[in-house]
């Protein structure tokens, strides 16, 4: 800080000259009580408490607020609490009548409306149980009988399964039967052949015997004749 005295015929007078860097820091100090944001308190219960436009009785009152009445708290100073009143108006009034305790009536009804908030919201969340409830019965349902289902489907797939293997070893004897059959029937066609064959050398063996037998009938009944002529001659 620069200081200087000027002499003046009258009298001595001190002028001091500041810095700017110490001006700031004045100000700074000057205006520092003063609360960026300010906040709600409340009025104590008591009877009416005045609000002046100072520090002070001689100052004059610019209004009166009830007990329980919201003020925003601007500043303090010593006894005395710089408010805003809810129609705007800004004075002093002391600190004693300030509390941050809202009061008893404002309490019981926001415990109030707590109470009934927390009932609408019981009342909601039970809805919502019973729906949930309902919907799990449903899905319990539709589970039952989506594993009936799923039972009696594979029951079906396991018959399936074995009328399915039956098929296979039912064509597979189909098929073996088939070669069977076929290899029978070139032994039929076989035997048969034999057959018409022996029949046709039985009926030429029969043939060549009954032409033998007439063969020797006939050398037979030469020989006979021949003899019944030689004893007629004799």
């Amino acid at each position: 800080m620069i200081i200087r005295q000027i002499k003046i015929s009258s009298g001595s007078l001190s002028v001091f000259f500041l810095t700017p860097t110490l001006l700031l820091t004045f100000s700074t100090l000057l205006f520092w009580q003063t609360p960026v944001f300010a906040k709600a308190l409340y009025v104590k219960p008591s009877s009416e408490v005045v609000v002046r436009r100072g520090q002070g009785n001689e100052y004059k009152i610019i209004a009166m607020v009830n007990d329980g009445a919201s003020v925003e708290f601007l500043e303090e100073d010593e006894s005395y609490a710089k408010v805003r009143l809810a129609d705007g108006k800004e004075g002093w009034m002391l600190k004693r009548f300030l509390s941050e305790d809202p009061p008893l009536e404002e309490v019981v009804t926001a415990l109030r409306t707590e109470k009934e908030e927390m009932k609408q919201k019981t009342n909601e969340l039970m809805q919502k149980l019973e729906e949930v409830s309902s919907t799990l019965a449903r899905t319990e349902t539709e589970r039952d009988s989506i594993l009936t289902e799923r039972n009696q489907l594979m029951t079906q797939h396991h018959a399936l399964q074995r009328d399915t293997a039956n098929v296979v070893q039912t064509k597979t004897d189909l098929v073996k039967t088939a070669k069977e059959n076929a290899l029978l029937v070139t032994e039929l066609n076989a035997v048969k052949q034999e057959n018409n064959s022996l029949k046709k050398n039985n009926a030429i063996k029969w043939f060549l015997a009954g032409g033998g037998v007439l063969l020797i009938g006939i050398l037979f009944g030469k020989v006979s004749g021949q003899s019944r002529r030689k004893k007629s001659l004799l």
